[in-house]
């Protein structure tokens, strides 16, 4: 039972970081408009939903969190680089090199032998 609510809680942050990284793709978006003036922050929609995301993506956290051990459920949160990359290189056109994908290979295999670590 212990094992299904684990897979349960890594399910959802693996949910929390595409939220999280979504966040991150709108940050982007409303840098591009960004002014420190009040009327420009509660108009720049990319801003607003970013937030949303962000926010999304904590939630989801809080509750996976429930769900396991810390030290098993948030380093599988550094995925949220993975996901950033690859959008970055959708959206953007972000070049990928060769030191980039090493070092997701990295953080992924540091996600499987901590997120592993429960068994």
């Amino acid at each position: 039972m212990k094992k299904d609510k684990i897979k349960l809680g890594i399910g959802i942050v693996v949910i929390c970081t595409l939220f999280t990284a979504l966040g991150q793709l709108f940050f982007k978006y409303s840098s591009q408009s960004f002014e420190l003036d009040i009327i420009s922050l509660i108009t720049n929609y990319n801003l607003i939903i970013g937030f949303f995301f962000y926010g999304l993506g904590a939630i989801l956290l809080i509750i996976a969190l429930r769900f396991g051990d810390l030290s098993v459920i948030y380093p599988f949160v550094s995925l949220t680089f993975v996901w950033v990359m690859i959008i970055s290189a959708l959206v953007f056109s972000e070049m990928i090199n060769s030191f980039k994908i090493n070092a997701l290979i990295l953080i992924i295999l540091g996600i499987m032998l901590i997120g592993g670590g429960e068994k």
